[in-house]
C-alpha cells in the first residue's frame, strides 16, 4: 500500500494529488488518500481509498505550512497502523517529518525557490526521495544541495487526458483569468486590468472565479475556448494553464516563502508567457495580455504544454513514488 498525504488547504495540492493516484491506480497499485477538511467523493480516483484527518484548527496558524496538530497525530496512527510502503507526502515540513519518525519510506513534494527555514530542511534530508512538479532544469538553485534527491517530474496537471470539445460560435479574441476560488486577491486591480483590456480591444473577459466571475471546479472548457490564459504562478494552475496550450500572463501572488515569484522567475524563459508582477501596475497588465492575444490570433506563438513537460508528468510522478524504497536507517535525521 501507498499512503499519500494531501494538504487540503485550497485547491492546488488536491488537483496535483488526484490524477498521480489515478496513475497508481493504473499501475496496479493500492492508494490511501489522507486529507482534512472538505473532499467530494466524485473526485476519487477509482479504487483509491480515502482517510479523513480531523479538522479542527487545534494549536493552527494562517501560514500555509500550518498543519492542525490533531491531523498529523491521526495520520501518524494510520501510518503505524497500516505501515505503507511508502507516504507521499504532498504538504508542508511537519507532515513529512511526522511521517518519516514512523520508519517509513517519505516522498515529499520539493516547493520551488530558496528556503533555508530549518523545517524544510529538515524534510529535505529526511524525505528519500523530492518530487519536483516542473520540468527539468528550470530551478537549478533549489535543486542544489538536495544530494541527488529530486526527481524533476513536470508540470502534473488534472486536465493532462483531457480533449478539447468542438468549439462553439464565440466573439474573439477571448481571455480567461483563472482568479481566486475565495475573496482574497487584489480585485480592485484585476477590474483595471480588465477594462483597460477591453478599450485596448479584447472583445471577451471571462473571470473564473473571484467577485466578478463564477467559480468553476471544473474550468477546462473555459481554457480550451481561450485565447490566452490569464493566472497566478500557482504550480497547479500555471500546469492546468499550460495544457490550454494558448499563450498565457502570469502574475505571481504573494506567498509566505516566495513559491510563485520563483515559479514565475523560471517561466520567463519560456516564449509562450509573459511574466508580469503587482507592481507593474494594471495597465502594464493589460498591454502584456493585449500582446499575448495578438501572437495567439497570428498563430505566431503557442502555449507551453511541451515544454513545460505536462504530458506523462503524472505517470512519471506515480513511477517515482512507486519506486522510492527506504535507502536510510531510522536515524535519518541526524545525519
Amino acid at each position: 500500500m501507498i499512503g499519500v498525504y494531501v494538504h487540503n488547504r485550497g485547491r492546488g495540492h488536491l488537483n496535483r494529488v488526484l490524477p498521480v493516484v489515478a496513475a497508481l491506480r493504473d499501475s496496479g497499485e493500492e492508494v490511501t488518500m489522507l486529507l482534512a477538511g472538505p473532499f467530494d467523493e466524485r473526485n476519487r480516483p477509482r479504487g483509491s481509498s480515502v482517510v479523513h484527518l480531523p479538522a479542527t484548527r487545534e494549536e493552527v496558524g494562517s501560514g500555509p505550512d500550518d498543519i492542525d496538530l490533531s491531523a498529523r497525530r491521526a495520520a501518524v496512527t494510520w501510518i503505524d497502523r497500516m505501515r505503507p510502503r511508502t507516504v507521499w507526502v504532498d504538504g508542508p515540513p511537519a507532515m513529512s517529518l511526522a511521517a518519516r519518525m514512523t520508519g517509513t519510506p517519505v516522498v515529499s513534494t520539493l516547493p520551488p525557490g530558496l528556503r533555508d527555514d530549518e523545517p524544510h530542511v529538515l524534510r529535505c534530508r529526511a524525505a528519500e526521495t523530492l518530487l519536483a512538479a516542473w520540468p527539468p532544469g528550470v530551478h537549478p538553485a533549489t535543486v542544489a544541495g538536495t544530494r541527488g534527491r529530486v526527481r524533476e517530474v513536470g508540470g502534473i496537471s488534472r486536465f493532462e487526458g483531457r480533449g478539447r470539445d468542438r468549439e462553439t460560435r464565440r466573439r474573439r479574441p477571448r481571455v480567461v483569468h483563472l482568479n481566486s476560488a475565495g475573496p482574497s486577491g487584489d480585485h480592485r486591480f484585476w477590474r483595471a486590468v480588465r477594462s483597460t483590456a477591453q478599450r485596448l480591444g479584447v472583445a471577451e473577459w471571462v473571470e473564473v472565479g473571484g467577485p466578478d466571475g463564477v467559480w468553476r471546479e471544473d474550468p477546462w472548457d473555459e481554457l480550451t475556448s481561450a485565447d490566452v490564459v490569464v493566472t497566478c504562478a500557482g504550480q497547479a494552475s500555471v500546469a492546468d494553464a499550460a495544457c490550454s496550450n494558448v499563450p498565457m500572463v502570469v502574475v505571481p501572488r504573494r506567498h509566505e516563502y516566495g513559491e510563485q515569484d520563483a515559479t514565475a522567475g523560471a517561466l520567463v524563459a519560456f516564449d509562450g508567457a509573459a511574466v508580469l508582477r503587482y507592481g507593474d501596475g494594471p495597465t502594464a497588465v493589460a498591454h502584456a495580455v493585449c500582446d499575448q492575444v495578438a501572437r495567439s490570433l497570428d498563430q505566431a506563438s503557442g502555449g507551453i504544454r511541451d515544454s513545460w513537460g505536462v504530458d506523462g508528468a503524472a505517470s512519471r510522478a506515480a513511477e517515482v513514488i512507486r519506486s522510492t524504497t527506504t535507502t536510510t536507517t531510522r536515524t535519518a535525521l541526524t545525519r
